[in-house]
């Protein structure tokens, strides 16, 4: 039988597989929990990394090493960002 573990824990100190960074399409370090999380493994370890991918489509992911993380891997996903439905919002939707 499955259980279910509820922990209140900051996504830099879990030990897991992977964790998933809401990321830009530049793969820039942002605010956030983008910040948090470049901080946390390392920052200029994981800017080298991501300028070396360069970009990343809307709807699509990257994975990178999780450095100074405890976890093994770091998945960039880049949605879409809404600013007020007049910026042609409709056409980054993932299709």
């Amino acid at each position: 039988m499955s259980k279910i573990e509820i922990k209140k824990i900051g996504i830099t100190n879990v030990g897991t597989e992977c964790i998933v960074n809401a990321a830009n399409d530049g793969l820039w370090e942002g605010g956030g929990v983008c910040g948090v999380i470049f901080k946390a493994a390392g920052s200029a370890q994981l800017t080298k990394v991501c300028l070396e991918i360069g970009h990343c489509d809307i709807g699509s992911a990257v994975i990178t090493p999780s450095f100074n993380l405890n976890a093994k891997y770091i998945i960039h996903a880049v949605g879409p960002i809404w600013k007020d439905g007049k910026h042609k919002e409709p056409q980054l939707e993932i299709e």
